[in-house]
């Protein structure tokens, strides 16, 4: 097996595959549909973009490219700049390519062959609690890596996949129900939200799975308070190398960058305070140990724990300030849903400011700013607050720093 239309032609036509925003498609319909697309992309070129905002649509697109051999990669569906593509650099025997996020400089296009995820794909499962009687609740976009690597590791189990596609966390607990889910897997920033909604607990939930994001030891009891026969899994990994460290919620603890302990095998070591990883699992032309562009740090037992990105460390006055360091410290406050620090010049001179996307019983900043001193150094204190009336995401659910910095330098509305 090659690619994955051949996955999935190899499952029982019949099967449940993909219940999207409430239809049903067996993995022969899914089959028929690819097959059809891919009589209409045969004359396009060796790597078709795919920009589609439904999920079935990137789905079929996507196998449909695999039934013809042409390389298919989903990008987010509302960004405005397509990636260049060199032809001439396609690798050999790769089935397809996967777009970084860019949150380190420019997006760039990976290349996989079909055995650098589906050969871990037993271990990952395992792990994940996926199995063909699995039925994974997933939210969101395929140009998400990690949605589209869970929804081939499904398919791999012969599971279902229930799939939404608009942000709407009370229809999300609706379906859960409905579909009688046992799986779930969205970013900590979805996951924490359910807690709010749901208010009985399900007991058929085995697995829920997060990643990309912070889960701490408190967010993890209240998670298991309405799926108490659950494992909360959280897992750390990137674009280029897949899964590489795991945490469960009994070894979870108040440190909220606990990231974990290495999947099998993988190998990770701290070197001048990066992480890097060794796996055969990763992208075309990666060589390791690779050097990832997270820092972090080990405990005596072999725990990893996340330091924020390379990028994400500024320097005040001389000092080296972690800036997700500062996020975690504000997380930690009840009143404080989610928070993003960053680092900008006013007057000459560098400042941190912190964005906070607050609960109902927030009240006042100041008193926030007055407990952060308990915490953190005097050179890591922002010099203000200034609270959302919602987060801002990419596409791909992650907070969306980018677009907080252009908002904050051009907009009246933060000043």
């Amino acid at each position: 097996m090659d690619n994955y239309f051949e996955l999935v032609k190899s499952i029982s036509p019949d099967r449940i595959a993909l219940i999207e925003d409430g239809t049903v498609y067996t993995y022969g319909k899914l089959v028929a549909l690819a097959e059809k697309m891919s009589v209409e992309i045969t004359s396009k070129r060796a790597v078709y973009i795919i920009q589609e905002k439904s999920v079935l649509n990137q789905l079929i697109l996507f196998l449909a490219c695999n039934a013809t051999g042409i390389i298919p990669v989903i990008v987010p569906s509302d960004i405005k700049v397509l990636p260049d593509i060199d032809i001439k650099n396609v690798p050999k025997n790769v089935c397809m390519a996967v777009m970084t996020s860019g949150t380190t400089g420019m997006p760039k296009i990976l290349y996989r062959t079909y055995k650098s995820w589906a050969d871990f794909f037993p271990v990952q499962n395992k792990i994940f609690g996926i199995d063909e009687k699995s039925i994974l609740f997933v939210q969101g976009s395929l140009a998400f890596t990690g949605n589209m690597n869970l929804y081939m590791a499904q398919f791999y189990a012969g599971g279902v996949v229930v799939a939404e596609n608009k942000f709407n966390p009370k229809r999300w607990a609706y379906i859960i129900e409905k579909e009688n889910i046992n799986t779930i897997y969205l970013i900590p920033s979805k996951l924490k939200l359910l807690p709010n909604i749901i208010k009985k607990p399900y007991y058929n939930i085995k697995s829920v799975l997060t990643g990309s994001q912070s889960l701490g030891g408190e967010d993890a009891k209240k998670l298991k308070k309405i799926f108490p026969n659950a494992d909360i899994i959280l897992y750390y990994g990137s674009s280029e190398l897949s899964y590489i460290t795991y945490v469960k919620d009994k070894d979870m603890c108040s440190k909220k960058n606990l990231i974990g302990k290495p999947f099998p095998e993988v190998e990770v070591f701290i070197h001048d305070g990066r992480i890097y990883a060794k796996s055969n699992f990763h992208a075309e032309g990666i060589k390791c140990p690779y050097a990832l562009p997270d820092n972090g740090h080990m405990d005596s037992e072999g725990n990893l724990y996340f330091d924020g990105r390379s990028d994400d460390t500024v320097n005040i006055h001389g000092r080296k300030v972690s800036l997700t360091r500062i996020e975690n410290e504000l997380e930690k406050f009840e009143e404080i849903h989610e928070a993003v620090v960053i680092f900008t010049e006013e007057d000459g001179k560098g400042i941190l400011v912190a964005f906070v996307d607050v609960c109902q019983s927030f009240k006042d900043k100041n008193n926030i700013l007055h407990q952060l001193r308990k915490s953190v150094a005097h050179y890591e204190m922002p010099s203000k607050i200034i609270v959302l009336d919602k987060m801002f995401y990419n596409e791909s659910g992650k907070k969306d720093k980018k677009k907080i910095c252009e908002l904050y330098k051009t907009s009246s509305l933060f000043q």
